[in-house]
């Protein structure tokens, strides 16, 4: 109900109570997830979704709803490997493609920045500026 009328600090009190008493208690977990989600603790949705997927390492849904944070706080290789993971775990055509729709978005941004790295690598090289590997360093190269 708290969740309806967007008063996530309020949900997120609520939660917390539950889960003093039952640490596990699923409906509060998932609760509290979406609170966090709508308050925008990210870090704190991939520590609660980390906890409901030891506990039920079998639903997509909290994998899709990890990675989301994981995209919201930039971790994209992280929320690439969730966002798999959850296709390969749901039959649910309408959760499928919502899921394919975010993975596509994060295949982009992860091509996007390989090739921000490897151009900004090729300018580096190009003025003599990029470290090459066991010169300089100590290390050596076999």
């Amino acid at each position: 109900m708290m969740l309806q009328s967007y008063d996530w600090e309020g949900a997120l009190e609520s939660c917390q109570r539950i889960l003093q008493f039952d640490p596990n208690h699923i409906g509060a977990l998932e609760t509290l997830a979406q609170a966090q989600w709508q308050g925008g603790q990210f870090e704190n949705v991939v520590r609660t979704t980390s906890k409901l997927l030891q506990l039920n390492p079998y639903e997509p849904g909290y994998r899709y709803t990890r990675g989301m944070a994981y995209t919201g706080l930039g971790r994209l290789t992280l929320a690439a490997q969730d966002f798999r993971t959850a296709m390969d775990q749901s039959h649910d055509p309408r959760f499928l493609s919502q899921v394919a729709h975010s993975l596509d978005a994060v295949e982009i941004w992860l091509e996007d920045v390989m090739q921000q790295k490897s151009e900004r690598r090729g300018k580096l090289l190009a003025v003599g500026k990029m470290p090459v590997p066991g010169v300089g360093t100590g290390l050596r190269c076999h």
